[in-house]
């Protein structure tokens, strides 16, 4: 019993051995070693100050809790619902039993065991699966074990699996009359004065929004120019600033609410900056441990514009997603990867991957999404796109063999980090028999001002990361300003796009920032992507370290500032005694392994070791031991 105990105190500080700090390392002017999350007594305002804004709060549930939750009761697909595991019969009506089983019974664990399961799209339907209640998750045994595989081929804006509330999530839907704010609020701020505080209480999610009006048009320097861009001209389709948050606390004394998350840009009462509470929203919702296939496309048409053609390839591959998730809070995806199932120029895809719409705090861990057959224009080949997603976590995740990799779409989108991900090989589509170059490539910021997001640690090999002004592309309005406020922190690059010499673009409005690059290819243009479109996005964005990103101090902006936050990053080994044989098993922060793996960054470590029940006459099959790292 105590050699039990000693092995799994030895195990853990292996495991929490540090490595010796670099001597040459530097931190950022903006990011000291003593620097605090902004607010509003700093006096900052978004358009015209250099900061580095928290992205802490990225992720489910702001990172303070592990991907790792128990919906309840266990639906056997196979065993209960008669899902078959061999792929020669379709399993798409006894999978979707088993979720409507469990939303019936008010959550649940809708379970896939090995096994290959052939779908397809219902007659009427848009998608193969839909979950459109909280607390489910689509659970299979890994993904070298668990395919679905989906034999439709006409797939023109449908889904394999899709995730959504039935009144379908947008945060434009609003559920109360809008209550104005009267104080603008230039910079980030967690407090929010209103003209009233009628039908408000603490734990209520709100829309906090403003407006796309002229005058707000005009403040990014996107009313009408030389370019022939006027956003002046589509402010209904702009829709303005849109936060999803949850009331912390009100001070009813002075008509002000507390908000859990910093808003991303500038509020101001002349637009009309307001707050209301808007459509229903599924938490604890879950995809995990399977790989997602899609038969191949056996037309012809596969051209930039032949996705507007009906009859061609590529019009009945247009905007097809393996999944989507819509109007979720604090849900996930976990391990989970596209396959080639059984395609002769293996394709994974016929379009895109994962699609997050009206999303917050939705973390994407470990995906590894690849080769789409079409990558043409209107929105194709795209493998994770954050259409209207907040405050999401993209982390240790591949991409590549597409058009973009990743995608952050239009103004809703703000707060989300992407790190530790492998971007490849961007800029091509497979067609029929040999891969092709399409005319867009890299993982970009791609349009309307998707504001304030971070990279941080990222490698890029054959793609590049962008967010850069690009005039007139698009439809209505169109893509123009792409960004403001974003970070590009600690960009590691091993082979340049053919057509590029660099691996981060960067020309926002406002302030943009790019800190660190590092690797064989470790460029960074800050010029226009447009001609004569600096005059939009002076001045040009902030730039430091190039080529020194390997002795960046901290190496992750992200980790740092998730570590500040909380104070602790934590895990628990559990281990239990049956029979002759001892199993050991980890719950974990969401960022232990990250720290672990970065821990040079992290100067001097602390291992703290504790037993809840004694550290030396604890019974094995009842013990647990805790682990706090906290910087001396």
């Amino acid at each position: 019993m105590d050699g039990a105990f000693r092995f799994a105190c030895f195990l853990t500080c292996l495991l929490l051995s540090v490595a010796a700090n670099c001597q040459d390392a530097w931190r950022s002017s903006l990011y000291p070693s003593d620097c605090r999350a902004p607010n509003r007594e700093d006096g900052l305002n978004f358009a015209e100050d250099a900061f580095l804004q928290d992205f802490s709060y990225a992720g489910y549930r702001m990172g303070a809790s592990a991907l790792r939750w128990e919906a309840g009761e266990i639906f056997d697909a196979v065993e209960a619902f008669g899902a078959d595991p061999s792929g020669q019969l379709d399993a798409t009506a006894a999978i979707q039993a088993a979720i409507d089983a469990a939303e019936v019974a008010g959550g649940g664990v809708v379970y896939l065991k090995a096994g290959s399961y052939r779908l397809s799209v219902p007659e009427g339907e848009a998608r193969c699966l839909e979950i459109s209640s909280a607390n489910i998750i689509l659970r299979g045994e890994g993904t070298e074990r668990t395919y679905l595989f989906n034999t439709t081929t006409e797939m023109r804006n449908k889904r394999v699996i899709r995730i959504r509330p039935s009144d379908g999530g947008s945060w434009t839907s609003r559920r109360s009359d809008p209550i104005r704010l009267t104080r603008d609020e230039l910079g980030p701020t967690n407090t929010l004065q209103l003209e009233s505080l009628d039908g408000l209480a603490v734990g209520d999610w709100l829309v906090v929004h403003n407006p796309a009006t002229e005058s707000f048009v005009r403040d990014l320097n996107m009313a009408s120019g030389a370019d022939g861009v006027d956003w002046t001209q589509s402010l209904g389709s702009l829709r303005g600033l849109l936060y999803l948050r949850q009331v912390q606390a009100i001070d009813t004394a002075n008509k002000r609410i507390q908000i859990d998350i910093p808003t991303r840009w500038s509020l101001k009462t002349r637009d009309g900056a307001s707050v209301y509470k808007t459509a229903s929203l599924l938490s604890n919702v879950a995809l995990e441990a399977f790989s997602i296939g899609n038969k191949r496309l056996s037309k012809s048409g596969w051209s930039e514009s032949d996705y507007n053609f009906s009859g061609t390839a590529a019009y009945d591959a247009h905007g097809s997603f393996l999944i989507e998730m819509r109007g979720v809070v604090n849900g996930w995806i976990q391990n989970v990867s596209s396959y080639n199932p059984g395609n002769d120029n293996d394709v994974h895809c016929l379009s895109n991957g994962v699609l997050l719409d009206w999303c917050r705090n939705v973390t994407l861990h470990r995906l590894r999404f690849q080769n789409a057959q079409y990558g043409g224009g209107g929105g194709n080949g795209y493998m994770i796109r954050l259409n209207a997603a907040a405050e999401c976590l993209v982390v240790e995740s591949e991409v590549g063999n597409c058009r973009h990799g990743i995608v952050m779409w239009r103004m809703q989108n703000s707060g989300n980090v992407i790190t530790r991900c492998y971007d490849h090989d961007s800029g091509m589509q497979l067609a029929d028999t040999q891969r092709q170059s399409t005319a867009g490539k890299g993982s970009d910021h791609h349009g309307i001002f998707s504001h304030s997001n971070l990279f941080d640690g990222n490698l890029l090999e054959r793609s590049y990361l962008e967010a850069a002004y690009r005039g007139d592309s698009g439809g209505t309005p169109d893509h123009a300003m792409t960004s403001g406020q974003s970070v590009y922190w600690n960009t590691k690059g091993k082979e340049y796009h053919v057509n590029a010499d660099f691996i981060v673009h960067s020309q926002q409005f406002g302030q943009g920032y790019v800190i660190g690059t590092s690797g064989e290819a470790a460029g960074v243009k800050l010029e226009e992507k447009r001609p004569n479109s600096a005059e939009r996005t002076d001045p040009q964005d902030f730039l430091e370290g190039l080529g020194a990103g390997e002795t960046l101090q901290p190496a992750s902006l992200y980790q740092d500032q998730l570590r500040r936050r909380l104070g602790e990053i934590s895990a628990r080994l559990s281990y239990r005694r049956k029979d002759d044989s001892l199993s050991f098993e980890w719950e974990e922060s969401p960022s232990f392994n990250w720290a672990l793996e970065k821990a040079e960054d992290l100067a001097v470590w602390e291992t703290v070791v504790e037993s809840p029940v004694g550290r030396h006459e604890a019974p094995l099959d009842a013990s647990a031991l805790f682990f706090r790292l906290s910087q001396l």
